[in-house]
Formats: structure tokens, C-alpha cells, sequence
């Protein structure tokens, strides 16, 4: 789970510079907007598995 979540992490730290792009209309923003919101759909998704892969386990350790 924590690498899961530390690659999350570094793609959306990466993503920032597109988020720039799109913030000021700078050169290239057309490009970045679909990738920034790839990357954040991505992580969403990446999230609610994160977070029912600790749902699961904590169901687990309540049946022992």
C-alpha cells in the first residue's frame, strides 16, 4: 500500500507544472489540461483501491 501511495504521490508532484500551464494560460496549456486530468483520474482511482485494500485488512484482523 505505501508504495501505491508514494507513486500517487510523485505523479501528482509531477503533474504540477501542467497544472501551471493551464492556471496562466501559458504556451502549451491545451496539451497539458488532458494530461493533468489523466493524471488526476489516475490517482483517484489509485486512491479508492488504496482505501478498500485498508478496508479489507482491518476486516481481517477483526475476524481473528
Amino acid at each position: 500500500m505505501r508504495d501505491q501511495l508514494e507513486k500517487i504521490i510523485h505523479e501528482l508532484k509531477e503533474v504540477m507544472d501542467d497544472l501551471d500551464k493551464v492556471d496562466v494560460g501559458a504556451y502549451g496549456y491545451k496539451s497539458a489540461a488532458p494530461r493533468a486530468r489523466k493524471t488526476l483520474m489516475e490517482a483517484s482511482k489509485g486512491l479508492r483501491d488504496i482505501r478498500t485494500t485498508i478496508q479489507d485488512v482491518k476486516k481481517s484482523h477483526e475476524e481473528k
